[in-house]
């Protein structure tokens, strides 16, 4: 079991220099490579997050299924975007719902199929842990690649949201949270390679 998927696709791609959206890897756009995968591993409905309205990225998915919603809210950071996306999937009735960053293109469909299995029980959010060489307690986390319950996480960030300390990685952990690691997701089959994000230019070779 899956579930719908929201692709965050607001950022302003700064150190990229352009639409992270946008740019070709293997000869497809970014955001292309993230909704065949989310697909095939069964995630039907997808929302696209941004802030403002993308008429380029609107031509290229023109004609795909998808959803889309804009963060109003003025804030322009990545709390308000995804408790945006969040209010949205509440009105749709999605009980919960896979995050994913634009700049990932390389996730694996088995890491999507093995963060939903896990959202079990009282888990309000699954969150994957990437083969981080600096071990600290916050930065091998891949908040953006959290599968998390829909309405438990509305309440926690609205709680946490004008808090400034309060990293998304620090809110999800101290939810009812299981942390998804390496000695896991390798045994899904899944590689480090799920976790590359494509950031600078030099990331695209």
């Amino acid at each position: 079991m899956t579930f719908p998927a929201i692709i965050l696709a607001g950022g302003k791609s700064q150190r990229m220099g352009e639409d992270k959206s946008l740019i070709e890897i293997e000869g497809k756009q970014m955001i292309l490579h993230i909704i065949e995968n989310l697909k095939i591993a069964g995630c039907n409905d997808i929302l696209i997050q941004t802030k403002q309205n993308k008429e380029d990225l609107k031509s290229i998915l023109s004609d795909l299924d998808v959803m889309w919603n804009y963060d109003d809210s003025g804030e322009g950071d990545i709390l308000s975007a995804i408790l945006s996306a969040l209010i949205f999937a509440k009105s749709k009735n999605w009980y919960a719902v896979q995050l994913m960053p634009v700049d990932t293109p390389f996730i694996s469909q088995e890491l999507i199929k093995g963060l939903s299995n896990s959202l079990v029980g009282n888990l309000d959010v699954v969150l994957p842990s990437s083969n981080s060489k600096i071990n600290t307690k916050f930065n091998s986390l891949e908040p953006l690649m959290a599968c998390l319950k829909v309405e438990s996480s509305i309440k926690i960030i609205q709680k946490k949201i004008n808090n400034k300390n309060n990293s998304l990685s620090k809110i999800f952990s101290e939810m009812n949270c299981l942390i998804v690691d390496e000695k896991i997701w390798t045994e899904w089959g899944v590689s480090e390679k799920s976790f590359k994000n494509i950031n600078y230019p030099k990331d695209r070779e």
